[in-house]
This record gives C-alpha cells, structure tokens and sequence, in this order.
C-alpha cells in the first residue's frame, strides 16, 4: 500500500495549495506555534493516502481538505489569548482555510 500511494501524483499547484496552508499557521493570530516543513510532508503524503484510497492516481483539493485537521491539530499551539477566550485548534484551522485560496485542478 505504501508503494501505491508513492505513486499518487501531487501537481505543482496542489504543493503550493498545501505550503500556503502550512505557512498560514505561522502567521495566524491565535497561534503561538505554527506548523513545521515537516508538516507540510505530512500533509502531502496523507493526501496521496486519500487519493489511492479513493483510487486515484492523482490527488485534488478535496484530498487536503479532508485529511487538515487531523494532519495539524496536533502540531500547531494556540496562544494564551485564544485559550482564555475558549477557542480551539480546529475551529482556527478552518477559519484560517476559508481565506486561503483553493488551486482548479
């Protein structure tokens, strides 16, 4: 299986869709600790995963959105402020998504 999703093609556009997501973090306000390189791989090949899954031999948009979350909760910090004021992890993630713009492939 894993074989299979090495072979899953990302387009260029797609690569650069996920190093937005991944830089984002590092600028977003309610986090105190961004995202590393590390978890733009991580982003990459889970998506590959989905899309062999769903067998594809190539992955799309839909493939990156899905898998985010679970990717980057875990690898991103909120501040003080944010948890003060109860804020979570997945919801700045997806607010953060919204203004990111999504590549036509």
């Amino acid at each position: 299986m894993m074989q299979a999703c090495g072979t899953v093609r990302v387009e260029d556009e797609l690569l650069n869709y996920i190093n937005s997501i991944v830089r984002a973090t590092r600028s977003w306000p309610a986090f105190h600790l961004g995202a590393s390189p590390r978890a733009g791989i991580a982003l990459m090949q889970a998506s590959r995963t989905l899309a062999a899954f769903a067998g594809r031999d190539f992955a799309v948009p839909d493939d990156v959105v899905s898998i985010v979350l679970p990717v980057l909760r875990h690898r991103v910090q909120l501040t003080a402020e944010a948890e003060v004021e109860g804020r979570s992890i997945d919801e700045e993630l997806r607010t953060m998504l919204v203004g990111i713009e999504v590549p036509r492939t």
